[in-house]
């Protein structure tokens, strides 16, 4: 079961305090914003090391900005992939004026024991982001771990990277998105409540409130996928917007119509992959005209889910 740490000092804690054994480590080192196909390139190199008995540590240095994953969302991901931990790093001003030895010395040789350290061609660390891969090795060779560079992962010729996953995700490509994250694009969050409009005309929608650090598509409709706590997915058409024929404010979120259900899951979890983008976001002159575009929604939602899974 994957462990979680908000910094490196909870996880010394953890292994002083006997909650984890502290062993010899195999660990990687990057931002992982969206956990893309590149980024799961240098966690199947962990998981390798974790089947020969070494702890597998995903070692997440904090971007700036929004996240293409919020924290829970990237622990839920690495959880279903099968790291051991995963250490979520704030960009502290003690972590931005470490020299690359200190950090190689300290961080990943005293305090994670590693025994293995794989990054991407272009990892940069320390101060002034003076240490590389290069630099990396052959430290490695005298802090007694190895190193395995990974070449990058590459997508209709072009390299995967968060900043083109960013800018499909921007673009509301969920269709390329889902080629670089190796999945559809997912909004998580708990279910609330909300105007209870769809439900008097015969639409009931699941509301959910994104975190607000998150990337979101543009405004409008999306057929999707839903995860629901017990594991099952139902298809279903979701908005993600601020509902302008009927909202006053300027709050953004995500509704979605699930297909064929009619349970209570107010306060539950539920994962929400967008699959495809079907229209912009549109206001309309009267309830009646929304529900009659939110009824050709779904059924297009539905042929498009079809055809994908027939």
């Amino acid at each position: 079961m994957l462990k979680v740490f908000h910094g490196i000092n909870e996880y010394r804690e953890a292994v002083s305090s006997g909650e984890l054994p502290g062993g010899p480590s195999a660990v990687t080192l990057g931002k992982f914003d969206g956990v893309h196909l590149g980024h799961q390139k240098l966690l199947r190199q962990i998981l390798k090391r974790e089947d020969a008995g070494l702890v597998g540590i995903m070692f997440a240095i904090e971007s700036k900005g929004k996240k293409i994953l919020s924290e829970r969302e990237r622990a839920e991901f690495a959880s279903r992939f099968g790291v051991d931990v995963l250490i979520e790093c704030p960009f502290s001003k003690e972590l931005m004026m470490t020299s690359p030895e200190d950090f190689v010395s300290r961080i990943l040789k005293e305090s994670l024991h590693a025994s293995f350290v794989t990054v991407g061609t272009d990892y940069r660390f320390g101060f002034q982001r003076a240490g590389d891969a290069e630099l990396l090795t052959k430290l490695g060779d005298q802090y007694g771990f190895s190193t395995a560079i990974i070449e990058k992962e590459r997508f209709e010729g072009e390299e995967i990277s968060s900043t083109r996953t960013r800018k499909a995700i921007t673009d509301g490509n969920m269709e390329l998105a889902a080629s670089l994250l190796g999945r559809n694009y997912p909004v998580w969050g708990e279910v609330v409540h909300g105007r209870q409009l769809g439900r008097t005309i015969g639409i009931p929608t699941a509301n959910v409130l994104p975190n607000p650090q998150k990337i979101l598509p543009p405004d409008g409709v999306y057929a999707s996928v839903t995860t629901l706590p017990d594991g099952r997915k139902l298809g279903g058409v979701t908005n993600i917007g601020k509902n302008p024929t009927i909202a006053d404010d300027n709050a953004r979120n995500s509704e979605t119509y699930l297909f064929d259900f009619d349970e209570d899951i107010y306060g539950s979890f539920i994962r929400t992959e967008l699959v495809c983008r079907q229209r912009g976001e549109m206001k309309f002159s009267s309830v009646k005209e929304l529900s009659a575009q939110m009824h050709r929604d779904s059924m297009a939602s539905r042929k498009l889910l079809d055809a994908r899974i027939h």
